[in-house]
């Protein structure tokens, strides 16, 4: 059996982070690592934010992903792929920096008895950190990003 540590979505996740090459990241999907505790009602949303400006969002909601698996379950987790527009249309192109997703929801209300929450990985961490982790509970929310292409050079 096993164990995953979770952060419950209560009003909103936050989770920072750094691109550190000089090159732009041509994002085509985001996937943060979801738990679904009695698949509640609403809809969630991952957010990309630079500093106030958001750079891209993408949608779910329990139901869609129930049915993207093929599953009737309740409870369940799984790498949840979110295809991100910006504001303008279009995917969005981000390079070094600070960075920052925000994991919140509409028509959702958090319950002991039904809410969704973002794992944070313990066993295999996929991005280096720039800290020492003095436990699971101080890593990172599990999330992977896909570009289309991230060897361009930046101007």
């Amino acid at each position: 059996m096993s164990q995953r540590v979770v952060e419950e979505l209560k009003t909103t996740l936050t989770q920072s982070f750094t691109f550190n090459n000089d090159i732009f990241y041509a994002i085509e999907a985001v996937r943060p690592f979801i738990f679904f505790f009695n698949t509640p009602a609403g809809t969630f949303t991952l957010t990309i934010k630079q500093g106030a400006e958001t750079m891209a969002t993408g949608t779910f909601t329990s139901a869609a992903i129930q049915t993207a698996l093929g599953t009737s379950d309740n409870y369940f987790y799984a790498w949840i792929k979110i295809l991100t527009t910006t504001t303008a249309g279009g995917l969005p192109n981000l390079k070094k920096g600070a960075y920052d997703f925000i994991l919140s929801s509409s028509g959702y209300t958090h319950s002991a008895s039904s809410f969704i929450g973002w794992i944070q990985e313990h066993e295999n961490l996929h991005n280096s950190l720039l800290y020492t982790s003095a436990g699971i509970r101080e890593n990172p929310f599990a999330v992977q990003i896909f570009t289309k292409r991230n060897s361009e050079q930046m101007p």
